[in-house]
């Protein structure tokens, strides 16, 4: 458990890299969508140290209520980066995906549970589905162009590798979440896991961002 809690800890330090490595390259993003992928990082960075001094505090319950819209808005945001991203027609598959996410958001946010510990787990098992749906469609075009030549240099592979070591690998822990946490002999384990692929994630985010070119 204290390897897990320290892990915990030191996740907003990743993610805080991860923002700076955007920050330090923004000459190469400022006219291209990828900026806004930079702020995202920001965004998600400061919001970990905003609940970092919250859990601190002990204010448990805005703890919860800051990760329920922290998870909204990176899968709200994930969804209009796919949209950006694909070349293939998907505005409808996109349209459908952020419709049945938010609503399922807001039935379990208002309707169905209140308990401290408790994770959205449906909305955020649908909004993932759809996460790891626009994956295949991104991999199936690149490795169908030429960007597959020179794949290191484009920071657009490194993201979505990102969004796939930690959406494909959490998958089933987050969509059992609540059940899992009933036996923490179980549940520790594998947050401990899911953290370790957050830990992956911006670390590739990091190395896209550093390594990667605008096109």
């Amino acid at each position: 458990m204290q390897v897990l809690f320290l892990m915990m800890r030191w996740l907003c330090l990743a993610e805080a890299l991860a923002a700076v490595a955007g920050i330090v390259t923004w000459k190469k993003w400022k006219h291209t969508y990828i900026k806004w992928f930079v702020f995202y990082l920001i965004i998600i960075a400061i919001t970990e140290i905003i609940v970092r001094v919250l859990m601190h505090q002990k204010k448990i319950e805005e703890v919860v209520f800051i990760n329920q819209l922290l998870v909204l808005f990176e899968i709200s945001f994930i969804h209009w980066y796919f949209y950006k991203t694909l070349a293939c027609n998907k505005f409808k598959l996109i349209i459908a995906g952020i419709a049945i996410y938010l609503s399922a958001w807001v039935l379990e946010k208002y309707y169905l549970s209140s308990a401290q510990y408790y994770f959205q787990s449906l909305s955020y098992t649908l909004g993932n589905l759809f996460i790891l749906i626009y994956l295949v469609l991104f991999f199936i075009e690149f490795v169908q162009s030429d960007k597959i030549m020179a794949f290191t240099k484009q920071v657009t592979f490194w993201i979505a590798t990102g969004f796939l070591v930690f959406y494909l690998g959490t998958f089933p822990f987050f969509g059992l979440y609540n059940e899992l946490a009933k036996d923490m002999s179980l549940f520790l384990p594998l947050a401990t896991v899911a953290t370790c692929l957050n830990y992956g994630m911006y670390i590739l985010f990091s190395i896209g961002l550093l390594w990667g070119k605008a096109h």
